[in-house]
């Protein structure tokens, strides 16, 4: 038995709290704070976020006001400065309370695990969730899952805000609209305005035009996969990689930056892109070949746009 065992006592009551970016806040994060709301009542959860814009394009301010659009109360919305520390909610946790982190499904293989041990042998802060025997949140605290979904607005399949930022400055303005009062309800003529001030019109920005001309390559790669992100078009992507692709994983170069694994398809990519090409099962021959191939595969999309669509719809329904 450890020291601390002697002092773990079972909390009276729950606090959970739902960590994100929320670049932006989208109906996946909306469902996933329902099912919270849900299991652990709605004036016990709170979603909290970072002013971190280095990397993002969303201050807090922006967050909270998307959130509170989507029907996240204002007063449990919270500014922290590391989501996974439970020091930042010494304001809302005492040592009768229980502190559980929410994260989705698609998220359980991420830092922070729960259920680790440190290197002196004792168990880490976090564990599982279980519902039961829970101790205060001085002690321990827990991982809680909740399910994932994919939310469908203008015909096309969303599972993450990365590939919503990807998606957005490339629709129409209906379009926009439609997405936003799914999202935000009465609020989305606000909420377009945001966004688009956030990630921009279809009029690409000038950082976007400068990598078309410098590496088309990765413009080539990235444009393949906001086309397949807008019409759900992963599964005729798969196929013509399929069947073309064997002239390029043949290649010598091909080989190497395959050996090379997702850290070079991060490189040339970034890690957004490359994590939409995993989450649908994208292994790493077939991402090296999309982006060996990209300018070629462009151009054959470009052109058979149409007939890919409903390429694509039919490969959709045998499935």
């Amino acid at each position: 038995m450890f020291v601390r065992d002697l002092y773990e006592a079972p909390a009276k009551r729950i606090v959970a709290v739902m960590p994100g970016g929320f670049h932006p806040f989208h109906p996946g994060h909306k469902s996933l704070y329902d099912w919270a709301v849900k299991t652990f009542g709605q004036s016990n959860v709170y979603v909290a976020a970072t002013n971190d814009t280095a990397a993002r394009p969303f201050p807090f301010d922006v967050k909270k006001k998307l959130a509170s659009m989507a029907g996240v109360p204002e007063s449990n919305f919270i500014q922290v400065k590391s989501p996974f520390n439970a020091m930042s909610y010494q304001d809302i946790v005492d040592d009768n309370t229980a502190l559980v982190f929410v994260r989705s499904q698609k998220d359980k293989n991420e830092q922070p695990l729960p259920d680790q041990t440190k290197k002196n042998g004792e168990p880490g802060y976090l564990r599982t969730y279980t519902g039961k025997n829970l101790n205060s949140s001085n002690e321990m605290g827990y991982m809680a899952y909740g399910p994932t979904i994919n939310f469908d607005f203008s015909g096309m399949q969303i599972k993450s805000a990365s590939e919503l930022r990807a998606t957005w400055p490339e629709m129409s303005d209906d379009d926009k609209l439609k997405a936003a009062k799914l999202m935000y309800g009465n609020g989305a003529p606000v909420a377009v305005k945001l966004l688009d001030q956030a990630l921009g019109d279809k009029e690409a920005p000038a950082n976007e035009a400068q990598l078309d001309e410098a590496v088309p390559l990765v413009a080539a790669a990235i444009w393949i996969i906001k086309f397949a992100v807008r019409y759900g078009a992963w599964p005729v992507i798969k196929y013509l990689l399929k069947r073309h692709g064997g002239k390029i994983f043949g290649g010598a170069a091909a080989a190497y930056y395959i050996d090379q694994g997702w850290d070079w398809v991060i490189s040339q990519i970034g890690e957004e892109y490359a994590q939409m090409l995993i989450d649908n099962k994208f292994n790493i021959a077939m991402a090296v070949a999309l982006i060996l191939g990209s300018v070629a595969l462009k151009k054959f999309m470009e052109k058979q746009g149409d007939k890919l669509v409903k390429a694509n719809e039919s490969l959709i329904a045998r499935s």
